[in-house]
């Protein structure tokens, strides 16, 4: 019997956006992975304007509740100390790679930056890959355990403009899932 493939998505999410749920989805309904999990970093991760990993991973979570491929894994958020990609990649690696094929997914801006990773090397090598092409990154070399993904009908709309409408008071509902933003208003996120 063949393994499920699973995406693994890593990333802040902060906020998760309509973008990243529809490049998940898309990649389940054109059968290049079985399901996509979520992986927010946590809180130990140093970025400017990070809101703590509890509330990144409840937005993931109400974002993927009408997909019944795509799910949140809290792996990183909940580990108390610092994780570079190596060791997150080691402990899915280790929890899942018995019942599943494991596929690292991430944008191809982040994907140029993998040389500066520590043990990039051994990453690069160890692991497969589902690149997704982001405007203004030219998709890289090819390289046999990388698949690439070309999202044109995905609208390229970072994470970082969603929270700088936010902190001017834009309409964000077209970019952001309804219970998400109702979230961000509660907890009284990204906004001044």
């Amino acid at each position: 019997m063949d393994k499920e493939k699973i995406g693994f998505f890593g990333g802040c999410f902060n906020p998760p956006i309509n973008t990243h749920i529809d490049i998940a989805n898309k990649l389940v309904q054109n059968s290049v992975i079985d399901k996509v999990i979520f992986v927010p970093v946590g809180d130990y991760y140093k970025k400017q304007n990070l809101v703590p990993a509890i509330h990144r991973y409840n937005m993931l979570q109400l974002s993927c509740e009408n997909y019944k491929n795509l799910e949140v894994e809290d792996i990183a958020s909940t580990h108390k100390g610092m994780l570079y990609a190596t060791d997150t990649f080691e402990l899915i690696q280790k929890k899942y790679s018995n019942t599943a094929d494991i596929y690292f997914i991430m944008g191809s801006d982040n994907f140029q930056k993998m040389p500066l990773w520590k043990n990039y090397e051994e990453i690069i090598k160890k692991y497969k890959f589902i690149v997704i092409e982001r405007l203004k990154h030219e998709i890289p070399c090819n390289l046999s355990n990388v698949i690439y993904f070309h999202n044109k009908h995905v609208e390229d709309i970072s994470s970082t403009s969603i929270r700088h409408k936010l902190q001017n008071r834009e309409d964000v509902t077209d970019w952001v899932n309804e219970k998400v933003f109702l979230y961000i208003q509660k907890n009284k996120l990204y906004i001044r």
